[in-house]
């Protein structure tokens, strides 16, 4: 079993227009709504190779109810930890006429001390039974840069394979517990190493 992390899950949210003109009423297109978060994309396409997933992370309110029941529909199990506040939504508006992305990245939950040792007794029991553990993404307010280092921790503790794949003090911190792979971008191995990134291009 392939367990993901996915602390800061969402619904990402598509809205497509045609012509986005700021301060006035932009009328959609299209629009479309699926789980989201590093962790979930990574979840997806591991199911479509034939792989068992669960998902684990932060969900909370009816927004974490339709993150769960949307998993569902890709074969995915959710094993979340509930919290009272309401899970997040990141749009993303895609317009067709100017060929331009926009995004709106919503905070979410603040996740306290508690909740999380909380959560970490629920990763531990999920973390017995998998064989690898993919860490992804970013963390919801009130986590710092131990976060993933003790749960790559946990995981190396339990004789499993831990993948992370984070930035910033995230990834410094969470490769100090010794993750079986890391997967930096370039700006992330710059960030590593201290180099420039033109020592990296070919």
């Amino acid at each position: 079993m392939i367990l993901t992390v996915t602390l800061n899950a969402a619904i990402d949210k598509r809205y497509v227009v045609d012509g986005f003109s700021q301060g006035e009423v932009n009328r959609v297109k299209s629009c479309s709504y699926t789980p989201g978060g590093k962790g979930l994309n990574v979840s997806k396409p591991a199911v479509i190779a034939g792989g068992s997933v669960v998902a684990t992370g932060f969900v909370g309110g009816h927004a974490g109810n339709y993150i769960e029941e949307a998993l569902s529909t890709f074969g995915i199990t959710s094993a979340f930890y509930h919290l009272k506040g309401e899970s997040r939504s990141c749009i993303n508006i895609w317009d067709e006429k100017n060929k331009i992305q926009t995004e709106f990245l919503e905070p979410g939950f603040k996740v306290g001390e508690e909740d999380f040792l909380s959560f970490l007794e629920h990763y531990k029991k999920l973390a017995n039974e998998a064989e690898v553990i993919a860490i992804s993404g970013s963390v919801p307010r009130g986590l710092d840069g131990t976060a993933y280092q003790r749960m790559v921790k946990i995981g190396k503790e339990a004789g499993k394979k831990v993948i992370l794949d984070t930035s910033g003090n995230l990834l410094k911190m969470g490769i100090e517990a010794a993750p079986s792979m890391i997967k930096p971008n370039l700006d992330e191995i710059r960030m590593l190493t201290g180099k420039a990134a033109t020592a990296w291009k070919r």
